[in-house]
């Protein structure tokens, strides 16, 4: 997926359906993507998703377009990542990265709902 499409479309759609979590984090995360774009991320606003860097967030991301892709597929070996200088990271809260996490991969919810009939 483009950035510009994930940052502009998929994120705004992940946050109405994680909606609680998005609003329970305070903070902002700037995500410069090499070759694809720089935006920020900031939790419980009214416009979530901000076009550029904001060099006040509390947590600063730079992705290879590679390692981008990947972190959004959920596939990202962070550890090899950083090693390879694919993914830095700058910033006081680390924390607001897990709160992301839960918005790109809420948790399911078994409601006990038995969808099959039997005759």
């Amino acid at each position: 997926m483009e950035p510009r499409r994930f940052f502009e479309v998929a994120l705004p759609n992940m946050v109405a359906k994680s909606f609680m979590d998005f609003l329970q984090s305070q903070g902002r995360i700037s995500f410069d993507i090499k070759g694809g774009g720089q935006w920020t991320f900031v939790f419980g606003s009214e416009e979530p998703v901000k076009p550029g860097i904001d060099h006040e967030a509390e947590l600063r991301l730079t992705f290879t377009r590679k390692a981008f892709d990947a972190f959004i597929d959920g596939t990202l070996d962070t550890v090899d990542a950083v090693q390879k200088k694919e993914v830095t990271a700058a910033g006081t809260d680390f924390d607001l990265l897990e709160a992301f996490g839960r918005i790109l991969r809420p948790p399911t919810m078994d409601l006990g709902w038995n969808t099959s009939t039997t005759g």
